[in-house]
């Protein structure tokens, strides 16, 4: 029995369009780059369950890169002008350890900072002591 993903982000092929591949799209090579990257870009995905996110991607050679889940402290989107024009960007996240998924052009950016919100760690409310000095 497979389990559904709760959230799914992709990455957008916008980033691969910049102004230097689309004036100079007439030579070959800017034209060819710019194909491999909108591929490249295409074929990665981030999936989001309970505990862990799987990390897909590859168009040649695939790779599938699997990490913990426990909850997010902050997060934070950075985007260019291009990026809001073709609604993508990049994904700061904060989490307690080590954040090792790529959320660099990931279309739709705001969903996923809902989403990632949604899992945002409640403030401890341990025991806390106040000491007053005299």
């Amino acid at each position: 029995m497979t389990q559904e993903p709760e959230y799914v982000a992709k990455k957008s092929a916008w980033k691969a369009v910049t102004l230097f591949r689309v004036l100079f799209c007439w030579l070959i090579v800017p034209l060819i780059i710019m194909i491999v990257d909108i591929a490249k870009l295409k074929s990665q995905k981030i999936e989001f369950y309970e505990n862990y996110i799987i990390q897909k991607g590859g168009v040649i050679a695939k790779y599938e890169r699997q990490s913990t889940f426990r909850g997010v402290i902050s997060v934070s989107i950075n985007q260019s002008i291009h990026g809001r024009m073709f609604d993508y960007g990049d994904i700061a996240v904060d989490v307690v350890g080590k954040w090792d998924v790529n959320t660099t052009a990931i279309a739709d950016p705001k969903h996923l900072k809902k989403y990632l919100d949604s899992r945002m760690l409640a403030p401890s409310s341990g025991n806390t002591t106040t000491i007053f000095m005299a």
